[in-house]
């Protein structure tokens, strides 16, 4: 979601973040080293800040959240210090909600911070309900609303209904109409259907090779090796 909007709308970058506590998402936890670019380059992590004069829209941008659970919070702190300094009004956090299905036409799920911005969200997204104290929003995208709002700010986290298991254009594109619509921002989305016509050929071709897979596997007797294991 992220990614479109900066492409489709005239950001400059005004900041990075750097942080020991940014550790490689697809490695151990503390394990420091650099990242690779396409160019062949190294680079230390670090996520991005923009600012769209416009809109008057920040976007806060990267892979890397925390290392453990206080960095988190020290992490949301910084951020929203941020904010306070340059009297940012609102903070939205993007991001999925996992079904484990495939979901055919997403809907925006919002979990907002106060009870006054339910009736101006309700009508572009759902409000996402649960019994009292249950856990909700997790990882950084939970805790930057939950301390704007204890900084005076309102917190609002919209999440696409995906899969989970893989990108989704479908789900990133109900959630950016879903915040266009909310905060009167003009986008054009039409990219985002491209990009899900591109994941889609490649899901029905990665569906197709392990149908194959498992043809042959059924083939040489492995099912019912399978079942007896299962039994065993």
């Amino acid at each position: 979601s992220a990614n479109h909007l900066l492409r489709e709308l005239d950001f400059e970058e005004v900041g990075k973040v750097y942080s020991p506590h940014f550790s490689e998402p697809f490695q151990p936890k503390d394990t420091p080293g650099v990242v690779y670019s396409e160019k062949g380059t190294a680079k230390l992590h670090y996520n991005e800040l923009f600012y769209n004069p416009e809109n008057d829209l920040f976007v806060y941008k990267g892979l890397y959240q925390g290392d453990y659970c206080e960095f988190f919070y020290k992490h949301a702190n910084l951020m929203i210090g941020f904010c306070n300094d340059l009297g940012v009004g609102r903070v939205y956090t993007l991001g999925g909600l996992g079904t484990g299905s495939e979901v055919e036409e997403p809907n925006t799920r919002a979990i907002v911070t106060s009870e006054e911005r339910v009736a101006r969200i309700g009508p572009h997204a759902e409000i996402q309900r649960g019994k009292e104290n249950r856990p909700g929003v997790t990882g950084l995208s939970g805790i930057l609303i939950g301390m704007a709002e204890k900084n005076g700010i309102e917190g609002v986290s919209l999440l696409g209904e995906t899969h989970g298991s893989y990108p989704d254009a479908k789900a990133a594109k109900t959630v950016l109409d879903s915040l266009c619509e909310i905060e009167n921002i003009e986008i054009d989305l039409s990219g985002l259907d491209e990009k899900a016509e591109e994941l889609e050929k490649k899901k029905a071709e990665f569906k197709r090779k392990m149908k194959a897979i498992r043809g042959r596997v059924r083939g040489r007797g492995g099912e019912e090796r399978g079942d007896r294991r299962y039994v065993g």
